[in-house]
């Protein structure tokens, strides 16, 4: 299900890319469009750089896969993968993907559980109000 101003695209992916991905995916209980949304999403802002430009060799079969993206993601990474010489949005979706799969890229490293989040976010003890002989150091939110 595509997130608000996401439309669908259908980029060639080959067949053996899409599924290593959608296994580690899986095995991570994210679903795959939202990992290529993701991918897509740091990509276009920068802050996720190519691994490398070619994918496997065993890509298998190409053919049109579902993927979402706004319309600025898009033409954002269309804009950066002109520049890194990436010859179609196809294809970068495709190195994106084979990136994800070898575990070369982590679209939920920004990403905390909702235990994580409470802990990042729970109000901290006073400095000097710790165990005998400890100081709690004020971590910066």
């Amino acid at each position: 299900m595509p997130a608000t101003g996401e439309a669908e695209r259908a980029p060639n992916i080959g067949g053996a890319v899409w599924e290593a991905a959608g296994a580690r995916a899986k095995s991570e209980g994210l679903p795959l469009i939202w990992v290529m949304s993701r991918a897509l999403t740091e990509y276009a802002a920068g802050t996720l750089p190519l691994p490398r430009i070619t994918t496997s060799t065993r890509a298998g079969n190409r053919r049109g896969r579902s993927v979402f993206a706004t319309n600025d993601v898009w033409a954002g990474a269309d804009e950066r993968r002109t520049k890194a010489a990436v010859r179609s949005m196809s294809a970068l979706c495709e190195i994106l993907l084979d990136a994800y799969a070898r575990g070369d890229i982590h679209p939920y490293a920004r990403m905390v559980t909702t235990a994580q989040r409470e802990a990042l976010t729970a109000p901290r003890p006073p400095v000097g109000t710790g165990p005998a002989g400890t100081t709690p150091v004020p971590v910066a939110a």
